[in-house]
């Protein structure tokens, strides 16, 4: 999937973003740039996502393990 983020948008409010097109709970979901679990106060200008950054979603699954799903 594709979404506009602004550089000061914190990670909290990309995974609202995918919640609302994909419909998948931020709380339920892990978003990994650069190798690295991207924590959810920082801002998409401190962790260096530009314009065409690939982020990678894995979703934390109640009760079994994590699958990760690769969108770009």
């Amino acid at each position: 999937i594709e979404i506009d983020i602004e550089p000061t948008d914190k990670v909290t409010n990309i995974k609202e973003r995918i919640e609302e097109k994909e419909g998948i709970p931020p709380t339920q979901q892990r978003l990994i740039f650069g190798g690295k679990q991207m924590p959810d106060e920082k801002t998409a200008t401190q962790l260096s996502i530009e314009g065409g950054s690939v982020l990678h979603l894995v979703l934390a699954l109640r009760g079994g393990e994590a699958a990760l799903v690769q969108r770009a």
